[in-house]
């Protein structure tokens, strides 16, 4: 009886773990599975499961329209521009060019807007040629006019009090055609802003600025607080 008192009872030692004896029935689980090699776990085994419905699920979607266009949408999100600069902007016959930078996935593009003033203004770019980028249709069109609208959008400054900081602006007065010479430090009113011209006033008189005057106002013009 002393001798069996040593032994390592199945049902005693093995049960206390809920682990398995050979000769007992098999348990659906164990209280630590850690405590053994390979035990069952419902929990990690219901991951499994998870992920393996999950698959089959991507498997089947693999080449279906469905899964391009996803594919597709969730790319372009990646695909918007980080930053835009305006590197120079020169005259053309009767319009201006603007040359420009952008930045898309950290990368760095050049392009050029034609005719920025005019109705329809064109955007070239080396973008358009990276094939590494996804180019829908609806891609390139939505880059386009966000660039030009952005740039624009910038030429037409918001009506306020400015002062001239470039050394002398030449305009006419929008009703008789008046010279007025405006030299650093004149501080004028910007009463309203077109695609084309920006109207001021001036002591009462109103005037259009027109041309490289209207390009390059924010560069000649500071706007008072």
């Amino acid at each position: 009886m002393k001798k069996n008192n040593r032994l390592i009872l199945e049902f005693t030692e093995f049960n206390l773990q809920r682990f398995n004896p050979d000769s007992a029935h098999i348990a659906a689980h164990v209280d630590n599975p850690q405590l053994s090699t390979d035990a069952f776990d419902k929990h990690q085994d219901a991951i499994r499961q998870g992920m393996s419905r999950i698959n089959d699920i991507l498997y089947k979607l693999k080449g279906t329209s469905a899964y391009s266009s996803l594919r597709s949408k969730l790319a372009l999100e990646d695909q918007d521009i980080q930053r835009l600069k305006i590197l120079r902007i020169l005259k053309s016959n009767i319009d201006y060019d603007v040359y420009i930078s952008f930045v898309i996935q950290d990368e760095e593009y050049w392009g050029v807007i034609e005719n920025i003033m005019s109705s329809s203004p064109k955007l070239k770019s080396e973008v358009f040629k990276d094939f590494d980028l996804l180019q829908p249709k609806e891609w390139v069109i939505k880059i386009k006019g966000l660039v030009i609208k952005t740039i624009k959008t910038w030429l037409k400054p918001e009506p306020g009090t400015y002062k001239l900081i470039n050394e002398e602006v030449i305009c006419y007065s929008v009703e008789t055609g008046k010279q007025l010479r405006m030299e650093s430090g004149i501080e004028i009113e910007l009463i309203r802003s077109h695609d084309d011209k920006i109207i001021i006033k001036h002591d009462s008189d109103y005037y259009n600025l027109v041309g490289d005057n209207y390009i390059f106002f924010n560069w000649w013009f500071e706007k008072i607080d």
